[in-house]
């Protein structure tokens, strides 16, 4: 059994970061690490089972085990893993109806009239509509509609403005990157307190992001 001679302990920000999908270094390495710190806890409790073969067995099952909570994502949007950014492209009715598996471009347009996801009007496409392709990546469909409510009664390029721009209270970083945990696809940098921001857990991204959608729904709506 060939395990790490001295204990590896994750931080709680290294975990965070590989659930969000951004830590910087290789998931599967820490993975790795940290089910052999696990056994070797455990054989240090036990002694007298120290050369056991039971060890590789339980060394395999807690790799496979905090695969499957960590890095694992089944309801990843976009029909896949979630990806290692936020894209930044615009997806016709059609695609996203392909993409996310509805029954219907009908479906699609009530969750848009719901407040489920939006869409803008391409200046081009006087009747066309466009979805930023961003807001389909996990866990994005869960929190939008709570961020949308608080917009209501904006203008369509006012409420995409609100989520792709950066702001100084998110240490510029924009809402739609902050929802998600991850930087867009086009950010070719992210400093160590961006990196912080995007490792928080779930709730505290979102609550950031819903203060700053009362306050700009507001000045919006006067």
């Amino acid at each position: 059994m060939e395990l790490v001679s001295k204990k590896r302990v994750a931080t709680n920000g290294e975990v965070r970061a590989v659930v969000n999908g951004n830590y910087r270094g290789d998931p599967h390495k820490l993975i790795r690490e940290m089910a052999s710190s696990l056994v070797v806890e455990l054989s240090d409790q036990l002694p007298g089972l120290a050369d056991r073969p039971i060890w590789s067995v339980a060394l395999k099952v807690f790799e496979r085990r905090l695969e499957d909570w960590l890095v694992s994502d089944d309801a990843a949007a976009l029909g896949g893993r979630r990806p290692p950014s936020l894209p930044v492209d615009m997806l016709s009715p059609a695609e996203v109806v392909a993409r996310q598996k509805l029954s219907a471009l009908t479906t699609l347009y009530r969750y848009d009239k719901d407040g489920k996801v939006y869409c803008v009007m391409p200046r081009a496409k006087k009747n066309g509509r466009m979805f930023p392709a961003w807001q389909f990546v996990d866990p994005v469909p869960s929190l939008l509609p709570q961020v949308i409510a608080e917009l209501r009664g904006v203008m369509q390029f006012e409420l995409h403005a609100f989520f792709v721009t950066e702001q100084d209270e998110l240490n510029e970083l924009s809402p739609a990157e902050v929802l998600a945990g991850l930087p867009f696809e086009s950010r070719h940098d992210v400093p160590p307190e961006q990196a912080r921001m995007l490792s928080l857990p779930v709730t505290e991204r979102l609550k950031r992001v819903l203060d700053l959608a009362r306050e700009a729904g507001q000045s919006m709506s006067d």
